[in-house]
């Protein structure tokens, strides 16, 4: 595997894009707020979307969507207008909007998807984004960074990666983007993944390993504990590689990339986080379960009080102790070790020494660090990835809808 330098969504065979401000929330900003991503051929799509149970009407549309249609030619997106909460309307919008386009391009109806993101309980501006198609076609190519930055909303940066694999059968690519800085918790966020790939595989099999990396990656990250209505990963692959996957090893292999991959942009969500300074890996190991080890780790990752603690490099041992007994798993309350990277600060629930704290502030000044919690009670081990609370997080969302 190779990682591809400014590789995104249209670095695999037969990916194009393009991206046009189109005014989304009527403040004439002029940012770029509308985006179309076109395979040269249809696609086999699979995804996973938010279980938050109000989903927006993209996501119910969507879902449905993939049910019933064999293959798809792209997706529109846009940002600034999550198209939540707005009732049968919102249903309505998304379909007038995808057909309009599968029209335009010569298509039947139903092949094309639509992803938003943005401010929730607001109709989408129907007129604006039909009227932007024949501007979307004009600019269309493929490069893939204006495409990354209109589906941005709090994000201070695009992400987006892709990957080469080498195969005895020859290579094949897998690129990918995503957006998303605030509402992340697992289950997702308000965050949105587009991965492209020109391989081919089974399509039940591309759901299995898609889910499987979620579970990984972006269900395994948290910024502040709030779960989107928008969520959504979508995985298109096209084959025009001319690679088909079949046996075990090529799986296993199309596995890992797709996992790097979304392991990447995951670590970018969090480095972004809304006001965050700090990246933290929160490992909890030797649990009864790794469900277990999980609810702990999100129980750390998600405390505001914890949260503020690494805002002030502070090293607050005692509010990780409360968050474990919090989560409600089963621990030893008496034998429990936790480390700052390898540096060993807690043993059987004491302070070891008081004068390691100024080595644990100087580890809690960097940028990224890890948090090792030792339950000593079972084998079960799982890792999260949280930022700290910051001023500007109140600022963001104090002002999220201007």
């Amino acid at each position: 595997m190779k990682i591809i330098e400014n590789g995104g969504v249209c670095t695999p065979l037969g990916f194009s894009s393009a991206a046009v401000a189109a005014d989304i929330k009527g403040n004439r900003s002029g940012k770029l707020d509308l985006a179309l991503l076109v395979s040269e051929i249809p696609c086999e799509v699979v995804a996973v979307f938010t279980k938050n149970r109000v989903k927006a009407a993209p996501v119910v549309a969507a879902m449905e969507q993939l049910k019933k249609v064999a293959k798809f030619s792209g997706i529109i997106v846009n940002s600034g207008n999550a198209n939540a909460c707005t009732g049968k309307q919102g249903i309505e919008d998304y379909k007038t909007i995808t057909n309009s386009f599968a029209k335009k391009f010569g298509h039947p109806e139903d092949r094309f998807l639509m992803s938003s993101t943005g401010v929730i309980g607001v109709r989408l501006p129907v007129d604006k984004i039909i009227k932007s198609f024949d501007e979307l076609i004009d600019k269309m190519d493929d490069e893939d960074d204006e495409f990354t930055r209109a589906i941005m909303t709090t994000d201070t940066r695009p992400k987006k990666t892709a990957v080469l694999v080498e195969t005895p059968k020859g290579v094949y690519v897998i690129g990918a983007a995503a957006k998303g800085a605030g509402m992340i918790s697992p289950s997702m966020a308000t965050m949105l993944s587009f991965i492209t790939t020109d391989v081919a595989i089974k399509k039940d099999k591309m759901q299995e390993i898609l889910s499987n990396v979620v579970e990984k990656s972006f269900n395994s990250i948290t910024v502040d504990g709030d779960m989107s209505t928008n969520d959504t990963v979508f995985l298109f692959s096209n084959g025009l590689s001319g690679i088909v996957l079949t046996d075990d090893e090529e799986i296993r292999q199309f596995e890992e990339a797709l996992l790097y991959i979304c392991r990447y942009l995951a670590k970018e969500i969090v480095l972004d986080g809304e006001g965050a300074t700090k990246l933290v890996h929160i490992t909890v190991k030797n649990a009864k379960s790794i469900e277990d080890a999980k609810t702990c780790a999100f129980k750390i990752a998600n405390s505001p009080l914890v949260k503020t603690m690494f805002f002030g490099s502070d090293p607050n041992w005692g509010r990780l102790m409360a968050s474990i007994g919090a989560s409600l798993i089963d621990i030893n309350p008496d034998t429990i070790d936790i480390y700052f990277n390898d540096l060993k600060y807690v043993e059987n629930s004491s302070l070891i020494d008081p004068s390691l704290e100024k080595k644990v502030h100087d580890i809690m000044l960097q940028k990224e660090y890890e948090i090792i919690i030792d339950l000593k009670i079972g084998k079960g081990s799982s890792s999260v990835m949280t930022c700290d609370f910051s001023y500007d997080y109140v600022k963001i969302n104090a002002d999220y809808r201007s």
